[in-house]
């Protein structure tokens, strides 16, 4: 039988529930903000393919982030919790754009990821999109790590997003250079920027690993509230086991794909032929890995 605390319940479900359907709408109308795109023209025109992973990325990014923001306790009134709420998916929406922003001139510097999703690279659009889902994972562990009043918790989330870029950038690097030794030097990201989708699956599957197995830091730091010197000391801890997290990552998932593709020439299928079967697979490790890190460990 349903009381007056059961329907203020089940109001605050419906307000989480509205605002994130809301939001994920809105992404689709303010792609052009986000992609710089006419987002009709790219998908019912162009039939671009790139755009619509990207944007796909972006609407899980989205529905992550309020996801933890819809999640805990609910607030005392309607008109709080629907504060707290828009507050961030705002702040998230602009994170995303600013991880966005730095994916393209930073993580691949070497060419322009935006560019290249408007004439259609696949490649391209799977490594935005990938970006996208990782920041999400991201910000969805750093909303629920942190704790205390909204000021506070926005500010823990903006920190902590500024940190993992520096463990993204790791990964993205570390494929680079992984490449690079495989063949003589060549450059990763112009095989990228040349429409190798194989190359890209596997990244994005790295790279999602790696935010899953780096947001369970969370469970292994407390959090501190504040800018004294002891929450300094807590946001470098999170930092140091993300790094743990996503080396072990890293070590688990080199040596299982040794077995489950034992007798396989990754790098003859992957790297020079583009078989993205064979890429998926590896994508699968990482990923299913840092799932079981992430509950493991947060």
């Amino acid at each position: 039988m349903f009381d007056s605390l059961s329907f203020w319940i089940w109001g605050i479900v419906a307000l989480d529930l509205a605002v994130a359907v809301a939001a994920i709408c809105a992404l689709r109308y303010a792609s052009g903000v986000l992609f710089s795109v006419d987002s009709r023209d790219e998908l019912a025109e162009k039939d671009n393919l790139a755009f619509g992973l990207a944007l796909a990325g972006g609407a899980v990014a989205v529905a992550l982030v309020l996801a933890a923001a819809g999640a805990g306790d609910p607030a005392l009134t309607f008109a709080t919790e629907l504060g707290i709420v828009v507050a961030y998916a705002v702040t998230g929406l602009v994170l995303l754009k600013l991880g966005m922003l730095i994916n393209d001139w930073v993580m691949f510097h070497k060419f322009s990821v935006k560019t290249a999703i408007k004439a259609q690279n696949t490649a391209a659009g799977t490594v935005q999109a990938a970006n996208l889902v990782a920041l999400g994972v991201l910000i969805n562990g750093a909303v629920n790590w942190a704790s205390g009043d909204l000021v506070q918790g926005l500010l823990s989330v903006v920190v902590m997003f500024l940190l993992v870029q520096l463990v993204l950038l790791a990964v993205t690097r570390t494929r680079a250079a992984i490449y690079a030794r495989r063949h003589d030097g060549e450059r990763w990201q112009h095989a990228i920027e040349g429409g190798n989708t194989a190359l890209a699956v596997r990244y994005a599957g790295h790279l999602i690993g790696t935010a899953l197995a780096s947001s369970a830091a969370g469970g292994m730091v407390s959090f501190v509230p504040g800018a004294d010197t002891v929450a300094l000391i807590a946001y470098v801890s999170w930092f140091v086991w993300a790094v743990v997290l996503a080396a072990a990552l890293l070590l688990l998932s080199t040596l299982s794909q040794r077995v489950i593709l034992a007798g396989v020439d990754v790098v003859e299928e992957v790297d020079n032929q583009g078989n993205v079967g064979v890429a998926a697979i590896e994508a699968a490790v990482f990923f299913g890995l840092g799932l079981v890190i992430r509950a493991v460990a947060g």
